[in-house]
């Protein structure tokens, strides 16, 4: 397919994605010199008129919509090879980045202004289709393509109808349209899809963004369909305890089985996460205190979630102000008796003369006090004054006691997951995964897990392993996956329910490109099974090598950064070799450059570490890092030249006595191949 030219304009490029319809090529527009993305119907589909018509509709709904949000669709066309059945395609932009499933595995749960973001871009796009007359009725992380920058492309408007249209016909066909995962109740019984199932599937999304996993999981879809229409999602706070109450509230309206009870389209489910957004930020700032009127008593007003019988406004408009009750009153103060008859001016005088016996009693009681505190201030001042003696303390032995510093973790609930999703989800509890058995049933799908120890439940260290027991599938034989990009076909092999195991190398093939496999290709092996891909971890990586020379030293690896050079180009080579036993003696290091006939180009000798590190320092075990530079002479001719290193003393080479992984001539170990450009 790489070099097909569809209707003399769109050059088909690599495969991006496969779908159960269609597959997706990065493809060339040789009319607008533009790089674009060609969806392409599958066969058999392309000859049933009604997946054609079905496929066709979506470029027809998808390129009324002109949002941000939504991926645009430049043109739709049919190919039609040899003379055979014409195959369908549409013409989109390209989104340079990854669907937001991918990007849930790998970061979930996601920080919460990112989730809230994501899902408000979502309903914006969404919102755009609902006010169109549209329903996309497959919205899922999948069709949610997240940019680079964090923008985000709503995709596959492929079985999206006109939900008005479906309404007004009575005779309308009724099809159960969606994904399990994400799939409205009413979809599940066969209703006409409203913008609220579009709500409804966001819902889940944001459920999933901040959890990890979504609100239901069964292996059977049809078991699966069925919790969405009888059982109620775990909270969210059960997976994240980090998820606001205000948030898990929100999120189980737009997850109500009735459509009534959520927001009736995206529009409106934007515009509550929104508010939602503000009142969160004003939340983190100070309130004023505000000053009760004088004489109204203080009004504790309850707050209910929006929209809820219970919910009181709580600044009242006048119209909505509360009069307080009048206080009861008062009972009357006692007025004071009238006073008695003034004395004479003889009885006045006469009292007056009399001693003042209780102002003498004060005065005795205070002289009392300040007489016994003069013991008190003596004693202090004896105190402070006497040297102080001091014993030396008697010396105790002290046995260290050593802290567990170990994380524990609580094990998750593993069951009727397959074994990559349960994989992914001890990953976030750093615990790892161990298939230990299978077992022939008819009670789960292949790959699932029947059994599980420790079980759910149980707390165990951090870095622990899991095992499980899964349900044994038929077995097949395993496709040739070398040459494939990792990210295109990962998805489809964990539907199989095989464990991926991946491991990076140098390579100069595009990074992610799969190199070598483990099993083989057309081994038979069953769901459950644990397969290892030997990835291209591009020119950034280190160059194997574990050369064994002469059972003194071990050269490990090399690290080339560019493996395209011009004349009169400088190139980096680092070398880092392992001490296997003391030297006794200095070696010299060189790089050589060959041309492809063998003849030496340029070279650059020295000591490791340009004399700093004379190999007869070395101790055993000892890793040296030894960078060098090579410059290529000018005017060398172009071609496919060798770097080859080694170690020589007195005009002898250290002799290579094992290869590693390297290839050896003469002594002199080949590091990789360099391309000189004119």
């Amino acid at each position: 397919m790489d070099s097909t030219i569809l209707n003399n304009r769109y050059r088909l490029g690599e495969l991006l994605g496969a779908g159960g319809m269609a597959l997706v090529y990065r493809a060339q527009d040789t009319l607008l010199d533009r790089p674009v993305a060609i969806k392409m119907l599958r066969e058999p589909y392309a000859s049933d008129p009604n997946f054609r018509e079905r496929f066709l509709n979506e470029a027809r709904t998808a390129a009324r919509l002109d949002h941000p949000n939504i991926v645009h669709i430049y043109d739709v066309s049919a190919h039609q090879p040899d003379a055979q059945q014409e195959q369908p395609y549409i013409v989109m932009e390209v989104v340079n980045g990854q669907d937001l499933k991918t990007l849930i595995r790998q970061q979930a749960p996601l920080r919460l202004p990112q989730a809230l973001e994501f899902a408000r871009q979502i309903c914006a796009a969404v919102g755009v289709a609902h006010r169109a007359g549209l329903v996309h009725c497959d919205l899922k992380p999948q069709n949610v393509l997240v940019t680079q920058g964090g923008q985000i492309k709503i995709t596959d408007f492929g079985i999206a109808r006109a939900f008005q249209k479906d309404s007004d016909d009575a005779n309308a066909e009724r099809v159960i349209w969606g994904s399990p995962h994400y799939i409205a109740p009413e979809q599940v019984q066969g209703q006409a899809p409203t913008p609220a199932s579009d709500v409804y599937s966001i819902g889940i999304i944001l459920y999933e963004m901040l959890t990890g996993v979504p609100p239901f999981h069964a292996e059977d879809p049809n078991e699966l369909v069925l919790k969405h229409l009888r059982e109620e999602p775990t909270p969210m706070t059960s997976f994240n305890p980090r998820v606001p109450p205000r948030l898990e509230w929100l999120v189980r309206k737009v997850l109500a089985k009735e459509p009534a009870a959520r927001y009736r389209n995206a529009e409106q489910f934007g515009m509550a996460i929104e508010a939602y957004r503000q009142s969160a930020d004003e939340g983190t700032t100070p309130l004023q205190a505000v000053a009760a009127p004088t004489g109204a008593p203080l009004n504790r007003e309850r707050i209910a979630a929006p929209g809820s019988p219970e919910a009181t406004p709580l600044n009242p408009t006048p119209a909505q102000s509360v009069t307080p009750p009048m206080a009861p009153p008062l009972p009357p103060r006692p007025q004071p008796q009238s006073a008695p008859a003034a004395p004479s001016t003889i009885q006045e005088t006469a009292e007056s003369d009399q001693p003042d016996w209780l102002l003498w009693l004060l005065w005795i009681v205070a002289a009392a006090a300040v007489l016994g505190l003069i013991p008190l201030m003596w004693r202090v001042y004896r105190t402070y004054t006497t040297p102080a003696v001091l014993t030396a303390p008697a010396i105790a032995t002290i046995t260290p006691t050593v802290e567990a510093t170990t994380q524990i973790v609580t094990v998750p609930n593993l069951i009727n997951l397959s074994a990559s999703e349960a994989q992914r989800l001890l990953q976030s509890y750093n615990l790892s995964l161990a298939v230990t058995a299978e077992r022939e049933t008819t009670e789960a799908l292949p790959g699932t897990i029947l059994e599980q120890d420790p079980r759910a439940g149980t707390r165990i260290p951090s870095g622990s392993v899991v095992n499980i027991t899964v349900a044994q599938g038929a077995a097949f034989l395993l496709p040739d996956l070398v040459g494939y990009q990792h990210e295109v076909i990962s998805r489809d092999i964990e539907a199989q329910g095989l464990l991926i195991v991946t491991e990076e190398t140098w390579s100069t093939e595009p990074r992610g490109k799969i190199l070598a496999q483990q099993p083989a290709p057309n081994t038979q092996i069953r769901a459950g099974a644990t397969i290892t891909l030997t990835l291209s971890g591009g020119v950034e990586q280190p160059i194997p090598l574990q050369v064994n020379l002469n059972n003194l030293i071990i050269l490990e690896e090399a690290r080339v950064p560019q493996t395209t050079m011009r004349p009169g180009n400088t190139l980096p080579v680092t070398l880092r070799w392992r001490a296997l036993q003391p030297t006794g003696q200095r070696y010299t290091v060189f790089v050589h450059l060959l041309s492809p006939e063998m003849n030496l180009v340029t070279q650059h000798d020295s000591e490791p570490l340009n004399g700093l590190s004379p190999t007869n320092s070395w101790l055993t075990g000892e890793i040296i890092v030894d960078p060098h530079q090579l410059t290529i002479p000018a005017g060398t001719p172009a071609g496919t030249y060798q770097i080859r290193v080694g170690l020589y003393a007195e005009n002898a080479r250290l002799q290579v006595i094992d290869p590693g992984a390297a290839q050896v001539i003469d002594n002199s170990i080949l590091i990789t191949q360099l391309e000189i450009s004119p």
